[in-house]
C-alpha cells in the first residue's frame, strides 16, 4: 500500500499545473463557457489535490470510485464555493479528461466522465446543503448568515 508523500503531492501539483497551461490552449477548453473557464483552474487543481490527498491516486490512476467519493463526500465538505463553482465542476472536468485522453496522459476518460455525469447533480445538491458541510464551512456559513463579512 502506498503512503502519502509531500514530494508526490508537489509533483502532481506541478504536472497538473503544466497540463492546465496546455489545456487552456486546447480545443477542449475553447468549448467551455466564460464562467466555466473562470472556474477551471481551481476545479481541476482541487480535484487533483483531493484525489491524491485522500485516495493516493495520481492522475494516471484516477478511478471512478475515488472520483465518486471526491465529488460526493470531499468537495461538498472541503470546498466553500457557490453554485457557479459546483455547476462548472462537471463540464470542466469532462473536458479536462477528454484533453488528457487525447494527449495520451490517461486512458479512462470515458469511464471517469460517465461516473462524473452520474454524480454531478447530487454533488451540487450536497454542496448547497449545510448538513453536508465540514465544520469550517458550516462555521463560515453561519457567520455569513449572521451578517459577518
Amino acid at each position: 500500500m502506498k503512503d502519502y508523500s509531500d514530494g508526490a503531492a508537489q509533483d502532481i501539483k506541478d504536472r497538473v499545473s503544466a497540463w492546465m497551461d496546455e489545456f487552456e490552449e486546447s480545443q477542449e477548453y475553447l468549448s467551455l463557457s466564460a464562467d466555466q473557464k473562470e472556474e477551471s483552474s481551481f476545479a481541476i487543481g482541487v480535484f487533483a489535490d483531493l484525489m491524491y490527498g485522500y485516495h493516493l491516486e495520481t492522475p494516471e490512476e484516477w478511478s471512478e470510485g475515488a472520483l465518486r467519493d471526491c465529488c460526493l463526500a470531499l468537495l461538498p465538505r472541503k470546498v466553500l464555493a457557490g453554485p457557479e463553482f459546483y455547476g462548472a465542476v462537471e463540464p470542466v472536468l469532462t473536458t479536462f479528461f477528454a484533453f488528457l485522453q487525447r494527449t495520451g496522459r490517461i486512458n479512462n476518460a470515458a469511464e471517469l466522465t460517465n461516473e462524473l455525469k452520474q454524480v454531478a447533480g447530487t454533488m451540487i445538491e450536497d454542496a448547497e446543503d449545510p448538513e453536508s458541510w465540514g465544520w469550517a464551512e458550516a462555521l463560515l456559513g453561519q457567520a455569513v448568515e449572521d451578517g459577518v463579512d
